[in-house]
This record gives structure tokens, sequence and C-alpha cells, in this order.
């Protein structure tokens, strides 16, 4: 059995209605997470359902086209790749992809089931919500098992929205993400466009595209390659299944 789980880029058909497509992806990888590969067309608009703070953490993340989103207090505009987080049930929102458009809006939508953890952390201490950032408003950080020519930079933090954690690797070849390993943390790449690199876990080797999404289990070692004339850029997002050690239980 595959240690990597991916749903190719190629694989997606999108079908619309409403000028809305919303395809579900890595179906049953993972029970407590839900991801669907969605495109929204110019001028189109969509209310995704909402949640409770004690149901489902939901979060958008923005990889192509231009929009903008609207709650009753603001307006944040989609000119970049960028993630957002409602404020679960507290607040509508409503996305929209630009009129003048060329290009579909396309998102990754994300819904993670509620752990004890999650709730109990959503009560006591959490970001402010909604949270909107692009990855130019990022703050960036240092990790020594990545090589020359490599960002990271942190979309979500970790331990401040309960299991869950987002960032971003940039990257161009040749150069490499060393192999290291997470007890703890279920992790998923989304490619971002014009990336192309070879990605290895528990000793298999795969290329991923932009546009892939891929599912490592915890405790599986794994790294990327990237090289001469490709990119490596990518968004990690992290689960860790049974809560951070020595916070909130």
């Amino acid at each position: 059995m595959s240690v990597i789980k991916v749903a190719r880029e190629t694989d997606i058909r999108h079908q619309f209605t409403n000028g809305l497509s919303r395809q579900p992806v890595l179906v049953g990888e993972y029970t407590a997470a839900a991801f669907e590969k969605c495109s929204l067309k110019p001028g189109g608009r969509w209310a995704p359902k909402l949640y409770g703070a004690t149901e489902k953490h939901q979060l958008f993340l923005f990889s192509r086209g231009a929009g903008y989103i609207t709650t009753p207090r603001r307006a944040f505009s989609v000119v970049e790749i960028c993630v957002f987080v409602p404020e679960f049930d507290h607040e509508p929102f409503e996305i929209h992809a630009a009129s003048d458009s060329t290009d579909d809006l396309e998102f990754l939508h994300i819904e993670i089931e509620m752990s004890d953890y999650d709730k109990k952390c959503m009560r006591e201490s959490r970001m402010s919500l909604p949270r909107f950032r692009g990855l130019s408003e990022c703050w960036s950080y240092e990790e020594n098992f990545k090589g020359p020519g490599t960002k990271s930079l942190m979309l979500i933090e970790h331990r401040n929205l309960g299991r869950i954690s987002m960032g971003a690797t940039l990257g161009h070849g040749p150069s490499f993400v060393g192999e290291h390993i997470h007890e703890e943390l279920e992790q998923w790449y989304y490619v971002l466009p014009g990336s192309s690199f070879t990605y290895t876990a528990g000793g298999e080797e795969l290329k991923l595209s932009e546009g892939d999404l891929s599912y490592t289990q915890h405790g599986s070692k794994h790294g990327s390659k990237v090289a001469e004339g490709e990119k490596l850029d990518y968004i990690w997002f992290e689960l860790c299944e049974n809560g951070y050690p020595g916070e909130i239980k």
C-alpha cells in the first residue's frame, strides 16, 4: 500500500452549477478531514455553509484568479495566494470571483471535524477570526534541513487554531527539503501554479505538479528535491492529531 496519497490536478473534471464547481478529493483518506477543489466562474459568487465553533474548522486556500470575500464588517481582496478562515457561524460571508477576470477563481476548501481538544481551544485560546492572510503578509522562518533558494512562510501559526496550521515553502532548483519526520502531524501538500518537484515519503518517490494535493500520515519520513529550472512552491497543511503536548487538555 502506498504511503503517499495524491489527488492529481489532471484527474479533476469540473462540473459547474450556477458558476461553481466543487470536486471532492482524497475522499476517505483521513476521516476527520474533507477537501474540495473548487472553481468559481468570473462574476460568480458563493455563500458557503456555516459551522459552529464546536462543529468544524473551515478554511479556504486561494491559488489562482482574482476576487474578494465579503462579511458584514469588511471585505478582503483576493489578489495573490492567500488563506481565509471565517468566524464560524458568528458571521456570514460570500466568496466572489472578479467579473473582469479572464480566469476562474480557484481554491481549495478544507473542513476539519472538531476534536475535544479543538473545542476547548476555541473556548479558551485561539487567534482572532476571521483570518485573511496572503503570502506577501506572512512572516518567514528558518529550518536547517532546507537547501539553498528556499523560503519558509507561515500562514496559520501552530497552536493558534486548535490542531491545525498552514504555511508555504517557496524555492527553485536545484535544491531540496531534507528528509525529516513528524511523529504527531498529519500533513498535506498543495502544489502551487508553475511548480513541479519530486516528493519522497516512507521510501517512495513521486513527481508532484501544480494543482496536485498529497497526503502523508504522521510518522513517515519525508522530503523533496527540485531540479534545475523547476520550482519548489507548495502550501503545507498540518493537523496535530491528538493536540499539542503541554498545551490545553
